[in-house]
């Protein structure tokens, strides 16, 4: 197991993603845990992104397809998909997503702003030759996890 060297403590942690060909990160702390799939318990009127609710440690916990936020193929999910469990503030969501990379500990300098019509992308990391989007969990959170909160 590698250690943190004293460089990576002033760098911010990402944790990347894909979604189809393009990486995609989140913040480390807005990260609980990467989980396999589970039964999906499909809910009525709910937008095409909202898969449903799965059952994260007798808590229900509404699953959104990120592929299907950001444009990219979106076959259904199968018992080999991921999702990533985010939480922010008292809400929690699982996010899935193609595949989990690793954390990566990025220069906060390196950090830019998203155009203004990236509702759900925090800003933009250029690392390692490669542009990462940063995902902005609560904009997330307040379209798509309402929507699915049991009643």
């Amino acid at each position: 197991m590698s250690r943190r060297s004293p460089v990576d403590s002033l760098r911010l942690p990402i944790l990347t993603f894909s979604l189809a060909e393009q990486v995609f990160g989140l913040l480390i702390e807005d990260v609980v845990e990467v989980s396999a799939m589970v039964e999906t318990l499909a809910l009525p009127d709910t937008p095409p992104e909202v898969i449903g609710l799965v059952n994260r440690r007798g808590m229900a916990l509404p699953l959104i397809d990120l592929r299907r936020i950001f444009d990219q193929p979106a076959p259904p999910p199968t018992s080999a998909s991921i999702f990533i469990v985010a939480a922010g503030g008292n809400q929690q969501v699982g996010l899935l997503v193609d595949e989990v990379f690793q954390v990566e500990y990025v220069d906060p300098l390196q950090f830019g702003d998203a155009p203004a019509a990236a509702q759900f992308i925090h800003g933009i990391i250029s690392h390692r030759s490669r542009l990462i989007p940063i995902l902005a969990l609560p904009p997330l959170l307040s379209v798509y996890a309402g929507s699915a909160a049991p009643g």
